[in-house]
């Protein structure tokens, strides 16, 4: 089983690659959604979020109010760095048991999209690092057309290990500021290349 670490940053294209290497045949799991489960109503970890952050942070139906949440964390360094610790080690436990069970169950690709790759320090556990590019104005346009507000987008962004030492750490690299048959066409070729003989 060959295990990729798929990142970037925001708005860069991570599941665009991640949808593309799915439709190629690839086991693809992402970090986000795991988050998302583990932050579901009456959960450990939304207890742990609440009693950090206060009630304000959930929606009226108890789900975690998430932008909010994020408007909050990205102004502030600490705060982003105390939500950091609640959140990452169940979710790098789920990804480390996902990485070990694929490496049991022999052949196939297994993708792991993770936004915090590299500042986790689960490339160790990948066997390659892919990670997407784009320009800054792109990944800004990506991200306020979702909904966000300029300067929230701003923070975000500029919160993240900067793109540079993520492509100095990549093994691949996929430019995503094009058409998706652009995308489309790298991601072919990387997927053609990691194939047994």
């Amino acid at each position: 089983m060959k295990i990729i670490g798929l990142t970037g940053d925001a708005g860069s294209g991570k599941s665009t690659v991640a949808r593309i290497l799915a439709e190629l045949g690839a086991e693809v799991m992402d970090a986000d959604q795991v988050t998302r489960a583990l932050t579901a109503p009456e959960t450990p970890l939304l207890s742990a979020i609440v009693a950090a952050f206060g009630e304000d942070v959930l929606n009226p139906d108890g789900t975690l109010d998430r932008p909010r949440l994020a408007a909050r964390v990205f102004v502030e360094p600490e705060e982003l760095a105390r939500l950091n610790r609640l959140t990452h080690p169940p979710v790098l436990e789920v990804l480390q048991k996902a990485i070990a069970e694929a490496r049991r169950r022999g052949p196939g690709v297994l993708v792991l999209e993770v936004p915090l790759l590299l500042e986790t320090g689960l490339d160790a556990l990948v066997d390659e690092v892919w990670v997407v590019t784009a320009d800054r104005p792109v990944k800004l346009t990506r991200l306020t057309s979702r909904g966000l507000n300029p300067q929230l987008a701003q923070r975000i962004l500029s919160a993240q290990m900067p793109q540079e030492e993520k492509v100095r750490r990549a093994d691949r690299i996929i430019d995503n500021n094009g058409s998706l048959t652009r995308t489309r066409d790298q991601v072919i070729k990387y997927w053609t290349e990691i194939q047994p003989e």
